[in-house]
């Protein structure tokens, strides 16, 4: 279907669906507001992060909204975080609440083209940009889980300005490091994580493992301790057919926490090589990025926080030298 553009509330709106199917970015004058009109999650997430990644603030500062009736067939793409990366939902083209918003990208984006200076020229491109976005929208930068991120969690419209997410990761943190450290961003905490001391993936499996051949591959019994004669043993070395009995002094033993208790288990290594039993396992992080084995305190700690911009940041966005 062609693409149209409309008249909603004095703005002309452009619907679009050959643009977003054929990856084409359409003239930054081609309509004051863009919305999405296409239903596959993956063809919008490409074009969304093809706007974020242009050089032209008419394009990248430009509201773009998703219509909700379409949100049904996103939804099994939630890791694509796709509100994150536009002016979020709309519903029957209805933009009524979102005037005063769009006005002030507007006047935004009409300032800037008036300016000869810009947060690049000190700054990071990437950073600048979020700035840009962040006070054109009044939003902080949020941090959201996503199990296609490396670590789990992700700056959605950050990390879309990189291909690859361990540059993503790795940049995206570093920018925003640097920013904190020159005061244009003040964070708050979110969260704690352990990542992989190779990789940095927080896709990890923790797993018992034989502290004398460090196999995984372990059989857990339950023990049973015998009040009369004091006995303890592994489950197994009581049952004969259908009870239990003491292997040392033969008694049968009827109930639990009269005759007997169990007060723990005891693992056993099924590694032929091995076979050794023991009650306390190690615990090994196996990386499902990585491949990588290591252990507990061996992983890479990490605070995860949320940003906004601080009033030096702000003040140098709107006092950025003009003609």
């Amino acid at each position: 279907m062609a693409e149209r553009i409309i008249n909603i509330k004095d703005f002309t709106v452009l619907l679009l669906e050959d643009s977003i199917e054929n990856n084409i970015l359409p003239e930054a004058t081609s309509a004051d507001i863009w919305i999405v009109n296409h239903k596959s999650a993956w063809h919008v997430l490409r074009f969304l992060k093809k706007i974020i990644r242009s050089s032209d603030p008419r394009i990248y500062l430009k509201p773009v909204f998703l219509q909700r009736e379409f949100k049904s067939f996103y939804k099994f793409n939630r890791e694509y975080n796709l509100k994150q990366l536009c002016d979020g939902y709309i519903e029957n083209l209805d933009i009524s609440k979102n005037i005063i918003g769009i006005q002030h990208i507007f006047d935004f984006i009409s300032e800037l083209k008036k300016r000869s200076g810009s947060l690049y020229e000190n700054n990071n491109e990437h950073f600048c940009r979020i700035a840009y976005y962040c006070y054109s929208r009044q939003k902080d930068i949020k941090i959201f889980e996503s199990h296609d991120s490396l670590t789990g969690y992700s700056y959605p419209r950050l990390e879309a300005h990189f291909s690859d997410r361990n540059e993503a990761y790795l940049k995206g943190r570093r920018i925003l490091r640097e920013a904190h450290k020159n005061n244009f961003l003040k964070r708050e905490y979110v969260d704690t994580t352990h990542i992989c001391k190779k990789c940095n993936s927080g896709f990890l499996i923790y797993r018992e493992s034989c502290p004398s051949c460090g196999g995984h591959d372990l059989q857990v019994r339950s023990l049973i301790h015998h009040f009369r004669c004091a006995y303890v043993g592994p489950e197994d070395e009581f049952r004969k057919e259908n009870h239990l009995s003491c292997p040392k002094c033969s008694a049968q033993l009827r109930n639990l926490a009269v005759d007997y208790d169990k007060p723990g288990k005891i693992f056993y290594c099924k590694n032929e090589k091995c076979g050794k039993e023991f009650q306390k396992p190690l615990i090994a992080v196996h990386c499902v990025n990585c491949s990588t084995e290591q252990m507990p305190y061996e992983l890479k700690i990490e605070k995860v926080y949320q940003y906004e911009l601080t009033s030096e940041a702000i003040n140098e966005i709107i006092n950025i030298k003009s003609y």
